[in-house]
């Protein structure tokens, strides 16, 4: 899920192969990429996730399956590789997996390379990564990640990444810090149990999707545990209660969005 400064809602339909929008107030979406079969094509999507959405309207998409991420414009009938798209591998211009996608005010996309262990950097124009992150195999240390599954980053540039295998969020500022979670998988404050999903908001508390714990987890900066804002109450269709959610978005105003 991604949501822009005008609120409109954008969501990775991964099993239809599209992404829609949906207006304030919408009963109904648009599709605004992808949603002509799974396929590699420039108008094709297959089994995307990650999401990411810029001041201009552009969509970036982690194309799962086609080992790429793909940018939309706004209108635009097809999409561009901006990075990836050259098969499955762990070389500087491939990715294995990419779940997760976010992008910076310089246009700077990070990408969770999920089965590579690793966050890659791909600067506007560049033919490669650079990894961010991870990179050192599957591990719990702090150079490492296993299966990172989401990414954000601030206006001040810090990179959240939801390590899913390892049930925590890490920071990477000059350096790479758990800022949630790391104490094993659980239900306590200060424990997380397969975190998919990761929004930070404009005051950097951090906002992570805590998929087998059914809720949504909140942590203040330099918090040691986190604060439960949606969910928590079980797995669950009523109004308080969520069911494996994976996604997690943040507005201006503190409006959650929760792909349950």
């Amino acid at each position: 899920m991604a949501v822009d400064t005008n609120d409109n809602i954008y969501i990775a339909d991964t099993v239809n192969n599209r992404i829609q929008k949906w207006a304030p107030g919408a009963i109904a979406g648009t599709t605004v990429a992808g949603g002509n079969g799974a396929g590699s094509s420039a108008n094709q999507l297959n089994s995307p996730r990650g999401l990411a959405v810029d001041t201009t309207g552009n969509i970036y998409i982690a194309d799962v399956n086609n080992q790429r991420i793909q940018i939309w414009g706004p209108g635009a009938t097809g999409g561009t590789t901006v990075a990836g798209g050259n098969e499955y591998g762990a070389n500087a211009n491939q990715l294995a997996y990419p779940s997760g996608v976010a992008v910076d005010t310089s246009g700077s996309i990070y990408i969770a390379d999920s089965e590579n262990y690793r966050v890659q950097k791909w600067t506007p124009g560049a033919t490669e990564g650079t990894t961010v992150a991870g990179g050192n195999g599957y591990g719990a240390n702090a150079n490492q990640l296993a299966s990172p599954s989401g990414v954000t980053v601030d206006t001040t540039g810090n990179i959240y990444i939801a390590d899913t295998g390892n049930s925590r969020v890490q920071e990477i500022v000059r350096r790479v810090s758990t800022v949630g979670g790391g104490n094993g998988e659980g239900s306590n404050a200060n424990q997380l149990n397969y975190p998919n999903g990761v929004a930070v908001d404009t005051t950097g508390n951090i906002y992570i999707a805590d998929i087998y714990n059914h809720r949504i987890q909140k942590w203040a900066p330099g918090a040691t545990e986190g604060t439960t804002v949606a969910g928590g109450n079980g797995e669950g269709s009523n109004a308080n209660q969520l069911a494996y959610p994976n996604g997690v978005a943040v507005d201006t105003t503190g409006n959650i969005y929760i792909a349950d």
